[in-house]
């Protein structure tokens, strides 16, 4: 239940309860304690984490071109999945698509 109170300058907080109060303070030296007892990670472990993170964005575009030039490729285009991922292939539809 809100215990605050409209007025023209605002919302105003109303008086908080004794037992309300106790039960804040309890909470908050919990997470206080809980804060204090938290280790910290060693260093190494910290890098590689963080750089884990910072990978998987990059990691999934390229996993969704090679998927998307596979999907084009063979069931769009027809044409058989061990040419792909060969580099003449790519140069040929270059040619193709800004020829003159």
């Amino acid at each position: 239940m809100d215990s605050r109170k409209e007025t023209a300058a605002g919302l105003e907080a109303a008086a908080v309860p004794v037992k309300d109060q106790s039960r804040q303070t309890a909470n908050a030296q919990r997470e206080a304690a809980q804060g204090k007892q938290r280790k910290k990670r060693n260093p190494a472990l910290r890098v590689l984490l963080w750089t884990l993170r910072a990978l998987v964005v990059p990691v999934l575009c390229v996993a969704a071109i090679l998927g998307g030039m596979y999907a084009g490729y063979v069931i769009l285009g027809k044409r058989p999945g061990d040419e792909v991922f060969e580099i003449e292939t790519w140069k040929h539809m270059y040619d193709l698509v800004f020829a003159d």
